[in-house]
């Protein structure tokens, strides 16, 4: 826009086209701008709005200092002096890295981006260097909108380096790139070895419990996975541990869970199942609502929905705990939903297998009578050992006999009026062992103990990619 007339009269102004060549000028003026990448468009653009050529290479040849030059004879200097080759490129490289790191302004590297209108022929060239990659996960940590540095995050992923990429809020901006590192964590676990297996799982949870929308993405994945049946119990277990580990670190996700689980479907028992497990704490009023639900002979809902690790556990801590205060009028339905969950299982015909049902709720209801007293002496103790022995080949109540034997001997007060029955609980803690080893290794299903057995191989490998979109 032109100026105003000054006080003198004098028409002292400049056109839209005169003041974008000064423009031109000053960006010509600043120091070795004859090196910069886009500078020949620049002078391009000078040229086609009228600006004099003579003047714009006095601008040019004016501003040239020749830093480059200047170090490289530095390095010579350096080489001779006794450094190695390879000491040099280093030092460069580090103070590099530092400036950039101290002076990177993302809003120019988007424009430098947005002006090339194609790929940088100078950063497919860096990232194929592991100093400049490394470079840009430092960058991309601290400018996660920056448009050039998540590009260039899709460019080294689709170069095959997405093994590189450890941090989880560096690939969450990235659906491609998250993706990747999800596929190799899931393939990781699949190959893991027994002493391998931990760390493999919390390297996954790490990557998937990053945020609500990483554990969203991830279960999503999971519950889209196909395979045989021994594929859709290790996705089951994989998801369940994933979600452990969700709730060990403070993240909200019950719901989103219950909804992977299809208890959607189930409008109260979503809503009783929700409320207790985001609470972690049991409630008579809820329990009678899953009582109402899986004690109804027509359809109940599918067992699986109780079998959540983190319900179980609020149960069996209710029954076996010493002390436990339990509602006498609720106590029934508490036994009843614990052993639902433990001995019945959804045939293929959609009918659910009920014939252990009692029996376990039996061994239960018989474990959790000498387990709930607080205190119990030696002699009483000695009396109800073969008790304990009878009940612990169901499962639910060797578990439930491991969680007393804790809550008992570490509370501080045990060895104070109790000591002496501390050999009783060895005791049990053995038969507890051998009688677990022995269901196992009966089971036709067990593979044997081998050390070097390791988790079903996927039949097929992990084709994970980024949401389509639909219409």
């Amino acid at each position: 826009m032109a100026e105003a007339p000054n006080a003198e009269g004098y028409e002292d102004y400049q056109t839209e086209d005169e003041i974008k060549q000064q423009e031109c000028i000053t960006v010509f003026s600043t120091k070795d701008a004859i090196l910069e990448p886009g500078i020949s468009k620049t002078f391009e653009r000078f040229l086609d709005l009228g600006g004099n050529a003579d003047e714009g290479i006095q601008a040019l040849s004016t501003s040239f200092v020749g830093l480059p030059q200047m170090i490289n004879v530095l390095l010579e200097w350096l080489h001779t002096a006794g450094y190695r080759k390879r000491e040099i490129q280093s030092m460069v490289e580090e103070h590099v890295k530092l400036l950039v790191l101290r002076h990177f302004d993302p809003k120019k590297a988007d424009l430098i981006f947005t002006e090339e209108g194609s790929t940088p022929s100078w950063l497919e060239e860096m990232i194929g260097y592991p100093t400049w990659r490394k470079l840009f996960y430092q960058l991309v940590e601290q400018y996660p909108d920056c448009l050039m540095l998540k590009f260039a995050m899709k460019l080294i992923s689709d170069a095959g380096y997405q093994s590189e990429i450890t941090s989880a809020s560096t690939a969450s901006h990235q659906p491609e790139v998250f993706s990747g590192l999800l596929r190799n964590a899931l393939m990781q676990v699949t190959a893991a070895r027994p002493a391998e297996l931990q760390d493999s799982l919390r390297e996954l949870s790490q990557l998937v419990c990053h945020s609500q929308h990483t554990y969203f993405y991830s279960q999503t994945v999971l519950q889209l996975l196909e395979g045989g049946e021994g594929l859709a119990d290790f996705r089951r277990w994989l998801s369940q541990e994933i979600q452990r580990a969700a709730h060990s670190r403070r993240h909200e996700v019950t719901n989103m869970s219950l909804h992977f689980m299809g208890v959607g479907s189930h409008s109260r028992l979503f809503e009783a199942l929700g409320a207790m497990l985001s609470r972690s704490a049991l409630n008579p009023a809820d329990i009678s609502i899953l009582h109402k639900h899986y004690s109804d002979e027509g359809d109940p809902p599918p067992v699986q929905f109780l079998q959540i690790p983190q319900l179980l556990e609020l149960l069996v801590q209710a029954l076996f705990k010493p002390g436990s205060n339990i509602n006498p009028d609720h106590k029934e339905k508490y036994l009843y939903i614990l052993a639902y969950a433990a001995s019945v299982y959804d045939q293929p015909s959609g009918v659910a297998y009920k014939e252990e049902l009692e029996g376990t709720k039996k061994a239960i209801e018989s474990a959790h009578a000498v387990c709930s007293r607080i205190n119990v002496s030696y002699a009483e103790l000695q009396v109800e050992i073969p008790t304990l022995f009878e009940y612990i080949k169901h499962p639910v109540v060797s578990m439930g006999v491991l969680r007393w034997v804790e809550f008992t001997l570490t509370d501080p007060t045990f060895f104070e009026v109790a000591a002496e029955s501390s050999a009783l609980f060895l005791v049990l803690l053995d038969e507890v062992g051998h009688v677990t080893v022995t269901c196992l290794l009966s089971d036709p299903e067990f593979p044997s103990l081998n050390p070097d057995c390791s988790l079903p191989q996927v039949a097929a490998p992990l084709h994970i990619g980024a949401p389509q979109e639909t219409n």
